[in-house]
């Protein structure tokens, strides 16, 4: 995959991300506070540039489909960016 068609398929997942907390009232700092960390670590953790493993957890938690994390091969199942759209 190109850097660009990753990078979008990143910002799909992030936003579908969001859409997903949103509908079940929360918002990335709720997802903070919930886990006692700093949102930034939220917000990098959904943009796939930071994976913590307590926030993917938390996620997982509250219905956010896999296909929209970004989860190391070595931490269980990756998500299909593809679908992200």
């Amino acid at each position: 995959m190109r850097p660009l068609e990753s990078r979008m398929n990143r910002q799909k997942a992030r936003f579908r991300i969001r859409e997903h907390l949103e509908s079940v009232g929360l918002t990335m700092l709720d997802v903070a506070r919930r886990l006692g960390l700093n949102k930034n670590v939220v917000v990098e953790t959904i943009g796939g540039g930071r994976n913590n493993r307590r926030v993917l957890e938390e996620l997982r938690a509250v219905g956010v489909p896999e296909k929209y994390l970004f989860i190391p091969e070595s931490r269980g199942r990756a998500g299909n960016h593809e679908e992200a759209a």
